[in-house]
C-alpha cells in the first residue's frame, strides 16, 4: 500500500506548524515530517519540555509563545511524524505532485503527496577564520540548542563573537541563567548604523515593539569590544586563545575554553536546490533563496511545491508563522479545499517584513569572514583552503561546479552546506565577477548521508536521481 497524503509539510517550526494546521483545517489529509523529536523548530526548540520544568523565563516572551503554538498544532488533525529526516524529493512524471523520501526508524521511506510545503527554516552563515575547526569553537546557534535542549552552558572562559539579533538574544539568555559571557566581540560595522536610520523610522512606525526588544538586548553588550574586523582561534589540539583586530588597527587576545561565533542566518536551501527549483540571489543577505510567490509561497518551476518561513527568505518567526498559514491555505485551495487567512495574519506579516530592511542594513555579512586569508580552510570536509580556491580561479575554474574537479571543495558529506557560499564568494572575488555570474554548487539527492541498508528498505528502491 502506498503511503500518501494530500499535502506533505517538511519542518515543524512556526511556518511548518502553521501551514499544516491551516491545510488540515480545510479537510485535507496532511502529513508533517520533521527531523527533530518535538515540534517547535529552532526558535521554539524543546519548548514543551522547558515549560514542563518551569524554565521558560530566561528565554524571553517570544520563546514562551511557542507553548500555545505547539499546543494548537498538536490539537490539529495532522499526521505528525517526528525524527523523520528528509533526504530528497522526486517529482512525478505525470506532473501530479511527487514523493518525499525520508529516514525514520532506521529505514528509508516514501511519502506520495499532491502538494508539498517546504518549511525547513534557516541555517547559520558559514564563518571561516583561522582556527575555526578547533574543538571548542562552534556556532552560537549550536550553543543555544544545547541550552534549550539540555540546560547546558559553554565552558569558561567563554567568548562570543558575532553580530545580529541572535547574538544579542543569546548573550541576554546566558546572562539570565547566570552564565554571563566573559567577553563579547562585536563584528558589526558602526558605520552601518547611520545608513540604517531611514529603515529605522519605518520599523518604528510598524513595529515599535521590535525596536524596544532590541534595546533591551543591547544591555548585554554594554562592555563588548566593538568594531572587530579580524578574528582567529589558537590552541594545541583544542581552543586556548582568541585573538582579534579592530578597525583602528589595535589588537587584543584573551584566554578561552569556548568560542561561539555568529554572522547571521541564511535560508536553508539545500533541499530546494537539490530539486532544481529556481533561486534568486538576495544581495542584502548575500545568500540565495527559492524564487516564489510572496503571497502563496508557490515556487517557480514546480507548480505543486510551496516554500514558507525562513527557507524562503529570512524574516523572523512572526513572518514565518504568517507565511506558513498563507502557504497552507494556498495548497489546500489548489486541491479544492476551503481555506483562508485572517486579516490579522496578513497584518502580522506586513509588520514583520517592515522591520527586516533595518536589520539587513544594520548587520550585513561581516568583513571578517567574507575574504578569508589563503591559509584558512573553506571546505572543512575536504580540507580545501581559500588559497587553493584562488589558485583554481587563476587556472580558469569558471564556477563552483568546475571547482570541484580542481579542488574537491563541496564534495564532502555536507555537500557544501558549510562552504558553498564562501567558496563562490572567494571565486567571484578572485575573478572580478558577481555572485549571480558565479552561482552555487549543484546539490544532488540524497542531501544527507543514507546507507545502502537504509535505502534497501524502500518498497520501490528505484530512486530517480535528478539530472545534472
Amino acid at each position: 500500500m502506498i503511503d500518501s497524503c494530500d499535502i506533505a509539510v517538511i519542518g515543524a517550526g512556526p511556518a511548518g506548524m502553521a501551514a499544516a494546521r491551516t491545510a488540515a483545517g480545510s479537510g485535507c489529509k496532511v502529513v508533517l515530517l520533521d527531523d527533530q523529536p518535538m515540534p517547535g523548530g529552532q526558535i521554539w526548540r524543546n519548548v514543551e519540555a522547558v515549560a514542563a520544568r518551569g524554565g521558560l523565563a530566561p528565554f524571553g516572551t517570544d520563546y514562551a509563545k511557542g507553548v500555545a503554538a505547539v499546543a494548537d498544532f498538536r490539537a490539529a488533525a495532522v499526521d505528525y511524524r517526528p525524527e523523520a529526516r528528509v533526504f530528497g524529493v522526486e517529482a512525478r512524471e505525470d506532473g501530479q505532485g511527487g514523493d518525499v523520501l525520508y529516514l525514520a526508524d532506521g529505514a528509508a521511506k516514501r511519502l506520495a503527496c499532491r502538494r508539498l510545503i517546504v518549511a525547513v527554516g534557516a541555517q547559520e552563515r558559514p564563518t571561516p577564520f583561522a582556527g575555526w575547526t578547533l574543538p571548542g569553537v562552534m556556532t552560537l546557534g549550536a550553543g543555544q540548542i544545547a541550552l534549550k535542549a539540555a540546560d547546558a552552558v559553554p565552558a569558561t572562559p567563554l567568548v562570543l563573537a558575532g553580530q545580529g539579533p541572535l547574538l544579542l538574544l543569546f548573550a541576554a539568555q546566558l546572562t539570565a541563567v547566570g552564565a554571563t559571557p566573559d567577553l563579547i566581540l562585536r563584528l558589526d560595522d558602526p558605520a552601518c548604523r547611520g545608513r540604517a536610520v531611514g529603515h529605522g523610522l519605518k520599523a518604528a512606525a510598524f513595529g515599535p515593539d521590535y525596536l524596544a526588544k532590541g534595546a533591551r538586548w543591547q544591555k548585554a553588550l554594554a562592555d563588548a569590544v566593538a568594531n572587530v574586523t579580524a578574528l582567529s582561534a589558537e590552541g594545541d589540539g583544542r581552543l586556548e586563545r582568541v585573538r582579534w583586530r579592530q578597525a583602528d588597527g589595535s589588537e587584543g587576545a584573551a584566554d578561552a575554553a569556548a568560542l561561539l561565533v555568529h554572522d547571521g542566518v541564511i535560508p536553508n536551501a539545500q533541499l530546494t536546490r537539490s530539486m532544481r527549483l529556481a533561486h534568486d540571489y538576495d544581495a542584502a543577505a548575500a545568500a540565495w533563496r527559492p524564487a516564489a510567490n510572496p503571497a502563496s509561497g508557490l515556487t517557480s518551476g514546480a507548480d505543486w511545491v510551496h516554500v514558507a518561513g525562513d527557507c524562503a527568505g529570512i524574516q523572523g518567526w512572526a513572518a514565518a508563522d504568517a507565511m506558513g498559514a498563507q502557504a497552507g491555505a494556498a495548497a489546500a485551495r489548489a486541491l479544492g479545499g476551503r481555506a483562508g487567512v485572517p486579516l490579522s495574519t496578513r497584518f502580522a506579516l506586513a509588520r514583520a517584513r517592515a522591520v527586516r530592511p533595518l536589520l539587513n542594513a544594520l548587520y550585513p555579512p561581516a568583513r571578517a569572514f567574507r575574504q578569508p586569508a589563503d591559509d584558512v580552510l573553506l571546505c572543512r570536509c575536504e580540507e580545501v583552503s581559500a588559497g587553493e580556491v584562488r589558485k583554481a580561479a587563476s587556472l580558469g575554474a569558471q564556477g563552483p561546479n568546475q571547482l570541484k574537479a580542481f579542488t574537491r571543495a563541496g564534495m564532502g558529506p555536507c555537500q557544501g552546506r558549510m562552504c558553498a557560499l564562501t567558496v563562490a564568494a572567494t571565486l567571484a572575488e578572485a575573478q572580478g565577477r558577481t555572485a549571480t555570474d558565479v552561482g552555487l554548487m549543484r546539490v544532488r539527492m540524497p542531501i544527507s548521508p543514507v546507507s545502502v541498508q537504509e535505502m534497501a528498505a524502500l518498497d520501490d528502491p528505484d530512486v530517480h536521481l535528478p539530472s545534472t
